[in-house]
């Protein structure tokens, strides 16, 4: 097998490489904005903003939904600013007023209404309205792109379609608001630590926040990993972990041989897909500038307000917190240890193969610009 090294240290820590990895990856992806429900009603919008962009999606009185760019034709003034944790907004008789000189956009985008319109000779409302940026739906979940990516949801997904769609994703409702969790390390450190099952061991030598046991990694397409396990808690868990295990209540569809699993989708190039007995969580990891990074979480859940359920999900919000502290301690150890500028690429295992996944992908996915040869000196005679 071919030996596959580390991304340069740099990689984690270039103002000039983070630069690149927004124009060449991470616009033209796919971002996870918001489940259908969370936009129940006409008017009802969100504000999406990734790699210093920033979006707004609405549902149209039409049912459908649209996304534009969350910038006025004007004058430039961000239009939605929303709910500071949600980004959740009510757009008054479904338009989109821009709060500086309140110009006024449609359902559609187009320019509606500008006060005082017969100051501005020549105004061609046609071409004044809001730049559209792609949006698609997938089992329930909205997706948006400020940049149209090579591929739609669908295809990227279709590998684990069978699979998701007995998990009912249309009939999912928010069980609490987004949880916003900031990290002294660089984004892809943060997808590599996902992936990464060999520091389970080492760098947690206690009690340790798992639901799950041994992971097995399956790559699923071009775009996707799985990592599933069973959910067994052992006595090196936490005592939370461990009475997760035991009070989690059987489904009722009982003949699911999945029922004790836990299913993590990582899909390319920053989105986790984590779909337990009692509920599916959401995990984006968002980058602010190269070191830094944001952490993005949300949980979704069939309806079921029984005390069973209500304690499993109780036990499993606790797990995850605990694990989200180890998480953070353990990559901003490593972020620090990069920007020494002291790291040579060391090997990765043939067995580490969603970290391999991850780390060839991403030296594919980069071209880095072409280098300039210094200019010859001529010498006088």
């Amino acid at each position: 097998m071919t030996v596959v090294s580390g991304l340069d240290g740099s990689r984690y820590t270039s103002p000039e490489i983070a630069t690149l990895e927004r124009e060449q990856i991470l616009l033209a992806s796919w971002q996870l904005a918001c489940h259908v429900s969370d936009l129940p009603a006409a008017g009802t919008a969100l504000r999406v903003d990734f790699a210093g962009r920033s979006a707004v999606v609405v549902r149209g009185g039409d049912g459908g939904i649209r996304g534009f760019l969350n910038v006025c034709r004007h004058r430039g003034s961000r239009i939605v600013d929303g709910d500071p944790r949600t980004g959740l907004a009510f757009c008054v008789q479904g338009r989109l007023r821009c709060p500086y000189h309140g110009w006024e956009y449609d359902d559609h985008g187009a320019l509606a209404h500008v006060p005082h319109e017969a100051s501005y000779p020549g105004i061609d409302r046609a071409a004044s309205g809001l730049e559209p940026v792609a949006v698609e739906s997938w089992l329930g979940f909205v997706f948006v792109a400020f940049r149209r990516p090579a591929r739609t949801v669908a295809a990227m997904l279709e590998p684990v379609r069978a699979e998701l769609e007995s998990r009912c994703f249309e009939r999912l409702r928010r069980l609490a608001e987004p949880q916003l969790q900031r990290c002294q390390a660089d984004w892809k450190l943060l997808c590599e630590h996902r992936l990464d099952t060999f520091h389970l061991a080492i760098a947690r030598p206690l009690r340790k926040p798992r639901v799950g046991g041994e992971i097995e990694i399956a790559v699923c397409g071009d775009d996707v990993l799985r990592l599933s396990s069973r959910i067994e808690a052992g006595e090196s868990s936490t005592w939370s972990a461990r009475a997760y295990d035991r009070w989690l209540p059987e489904p009722a569809e009982s003949a699911d041989p999945r029922r004790r699993f836990l299913a993590c989708y990582f899909v390319w190039p920053n989105l986790e897909i984590a779909v337990y007995p009692d509920q599916v969580v959401i995990s984006s990891v968002l980058p602010l500038q190269a070191g830094q990074s944001l952490l993005r979480s949300v949980s979704y859940a069939l309806p079921d307000a029984s005390r069973a359920m209500r304690l499993a999900r109780y036990l499993n919000h606790r797990v995850a917190r605990r694990a989200a502290a180890d998480d953070r301690r353990v990559t901003e150890r490593v972020q620090a240890g990069l920007a020494t500028g002291a790291y040579q690429p060391g090997p990765i295992s043939a067995d580490e193969s969603g970290l391999r996944w991850f780390v060839e992908r991403m030296r594919r996915a980069i071209v880095p610009p072409p280098s300039r040869a210094p200019k010859a000196r001529h010498k006088r005679a």
